[in-house]
């Protein structure tokens, strides 16, 4: 049977027989910059259909996106079942050019932590180094959370790991989990899924399909991350027609990756403190940065760091207690991005003064992206990767300094008898032994995919290029931030593969601009305020804050306007000094909230999820003074209504202003602001 069809309209449906178009392409030679040469590929019956784009396109690029799927066995070779196939989607970003070169780029997406065809907002906006001179082509991986059937496990997903408003972790955690795996691998059996068929080499044998189909006689491969592993497949078992080839960050299928992983996490730390080392304001503000950072992991070694947290989905509180692994984890991988390591010295020196609360947003980053090893990733790892590892040699390389003794291994071997596949032959772990062009981008910060493991990758690339962006994170061409150094190199390669890069900027990284407390006063009131108004839109606070807002507005006007009657009459029908007290609190208020406001647009955005740019204290008393005009204007209302001093209708229209004082003032307290 077949599986399930992909939830697209059908706009035109055309399909076209891999082995009646495999003959017509021609093949040169592996180290030509235009073809690649290779055994001839099998001939699957594998099918395209044009299908209606469902993601949201800005108006100004929906002219330029094309989509469909491609429908590919999910068995290849003698004994498979001819009725099990995948659906696979793909996207087809048309180039900015008049004349966009033949090859396009292809960027296989859905894979354990790769590129998802969800973030295809950034591609348009962020990828003109690759479209402005030829077609980029998405497609799902096979497994992947768009394709079908999909691999996801929401066995696996957050809410399974929390208890009693806990989240879950250490033992607890391992044992939940290796659970939950066997829960997924259940459903998806009982569903016919061939656990075993979702390997990087037939992934490969689906990149090459699509090109056939596509009609394509040469393209271009971007891969990140595991996809960099994919990518070197490609390039080993199915070469034909690949142009270039770039490894944003690599992943070698000979390397051994958790015996490699120790090692990896500390070359990202310790350049992390070279470079604080190397700049005088960082250096000054954290002399002994690691000394703090091994006080931290062996505080939280003893006895876990509780941060009071918010679930990403269910919205909740959620209490999430940091062992020194869990501690060691967030920091480690938030130097993925070059913005967050800006902020880790400063991150470490609060810990370790006991503010254990700076590291909320990077606990909440995790949280929202949780993947507690989805099906797809156990496949491929239980497959490729977790069997050829030796328990001796990862001990062995966690002894390598007593920062990595804080480093926890989770239990992959009990979760790959849980999720039952077999492991694949050795062949699949060979070097890749290719002419193909290919550049290698490395970040110097990137504790995933190191720059040591670029140079492993290119020892068997006789047109290898490793080039090494030492400020950046993982994904130095295209991830979280965007860098004009790497992305011109990428260019540059796309139109030439055969010329090393040599751009200028090479080399020539600027220092760090590492944050230290000269520039923040830590709090985390400025992170959780745009959490829940911006970035979840939480329509409760959205809520109060626009009531809020307006009563005091509304008190302003008020009180202006009863000013003018009392400056022509030199007397009013209100309590005295009442509204004089009331004007003060609504005018201190809404200078606190416009400047709040104003800080959130032109402050470093990476400052704000960790307090208040340093010059900006004397802010804080704004809401002091909107506090004790408060008071006063209570004190006067209390006598006004005693005494009947004034109309009642003065008297209910300051009462209802010294509420919204009053509730300003508990709101800004409830949300740290009043203890900066």
């Amino acid at each position: 049977m077949s599986a399930s069809r992909h939830p697209f309209t059908k706009l035109l449906a055309r399909t076209l027989v891999v082995a009646a178009l495999t003959g017509a392409f021609s093949l040169t030679d592996a180290g030509s910059p235009s073809r690649a040469t290779a055994a001839p590929v099998p001939a699957p019956a594998a099918t395209y259909d044009v299908d209606e784009c469902v993601e949201e396109l800005p108006l100004a690029y929906r002219d330029r996106v094309r989509c469909g799927t491609l429908t590919v066995p999910e068995r290849r070779g003698d004994g498979a079942d001819p009725e099990r196939t995948l659906e696979l989607p793909v996207t087809i970003i048309e180039s900015n050019s008049a004349d966009p070169a033949a090859d396009p780029l292809v960027i296989p997406t859905g894979g354990p932590d790769g590129v998802t065809t969800g973030e295809l907002p950034s591609f348009l906006a962020d990828a003109e180094w690759a479209t402005d001179g030829r077609d980029l082509i998405l497609i799902e991986q096979r497994g992947g959370l768009r394709a079908e059937p999909s691999l996801a496990c929401p066995e696996l997903s957050l809410t399974q790991f929390i208890d009693d408003g806990t989240l879950l972790s250490g033992d607890a955690a391992d044992v939940r989990r290796v659970r939950q795996i066997e829960r997924c691998r259940d459903r998806l059996t009982e569903d016919g899924v061939d656990l075993g068929a979702y390997t990087s080499a037939a992934t490969a044998a689906d990149l090459a399909e699509l090109r056939a189909v596509l009609g394509y006689d040469a393209w271009n491969l971007y891969a990140r991350s595991y996809s960099s592993r994919l990518a070197l497949t490609t390039m080993r078992d199915r070469p034909d027609g690949l142009r270039a080839v770039i490894l944003d960050g690599a992943y070698p299928p000979q390397l051994n990756r958790y015996e490699a992983a120790p090692a990896a996490t500390l070359d990202a730390l310790s350049a992390l403190l070279a470079r604080c080392e190397s700049v005088e304001r960082c250096r000054t503000a954290y002399p002994e940065l690691r000394e703090s950072l091994e006080d931290v992991l062996d505080r939280a070694a003893d006895a876990p760091i509780t941060i009071e947290a918010t679930a990403p989905v269910e919205r909740s509180a959620l209490r999430v207690e940091l062992t020194d692994a869990a501690v060691l984890d967030g920091l480690t991988s938030a130097l993925r991005d070059p913005r967050s390591a800006r902020i880790l010295p400063f991150v470490i020196d609060q810990l370790s003064a006991g503010n254990d609360d700076v590291i909320l947003p990077l606990v909440e980053a995790n949280l929202a992206g949780f993947e507690a090893r989805t099906g797809l990733e156990l496949s491929l790892e239980c497959a490729e990767e977790v069997p050829f590892n030796d328990d001796a040699r990862i001990q062995e390389a966690l002894g390598a300094d007593p920062l990595l003794d804080h480093l926890r291994v989770p239990p992959v071997r009990e979760e790959c008898e849980a999720w039952g596949v077999a492991a694949l032959g050795d062949n699949e772990r060979a070097a890749v032994t290719s002419g193909i062009p290919t550049l290698i981008a490395t970040g110097g910060l990137d504790p995933q995919t190191p720059p040591s493991w670029a140079a492993t990758a290119a020892e068997g690339l006789s047109q290898g290029f490793v080039v090494d962006f030492a400020n950046m994170g993982q994904g130095a061409v295209w991830r979280a931030d965007f860098d004009a150094c790497a992305a011109s190199v990428a260019a540059a390669f796309l139109r030439d593969p055969t010329v090393a890069p040599s751009a200028p900027c090479i080399g020539r990284a600027a220092s760090t601009a590492f944050l230290t407390t000269a520039d923040i006063d830590p709090s985390s009131a400025m992170y959780r305020l745009d959490r829940d108004l911006a970035r979840d839109r939480d329509p409760v606070q959205l809520g109060l804050a626009a009531v809020l807002l307006l009563a005091l507005g509304a008190t302003l006007v008020y009180g202006m306007s009863y000013g003018v009657m009392w400056l022509a009459r030199r007397r009013g029908p209100a309590p005295e000094g009442a509204v004089l007290a009331a004007s003060v609190a609504a005018a201190a208020n809404l200078a606190y909230a416009g400047a709040l406001a104003a800080i959130a647009i032109r402050a470093d955005p990476v400052l704000l999820d960790f307090g208040l740019p340093a010059g900006a204290w004397p802010l804080v008393l704004l809401p002091f003074v909107g506090i004790a005009s408060t008071i006063v204007l209570v004190v006067l209302l209390v006598r006004a209504w005693r005494g009947g001093d004034g109309t009642s209708g003065h008297r209910v229209a300051l009462s209802l202003a010294a509420v919204a004082s009053i509730v300003f003032a508990v709101w800004l307290l409830a949300r740290g602001f009043l203890s900066l």
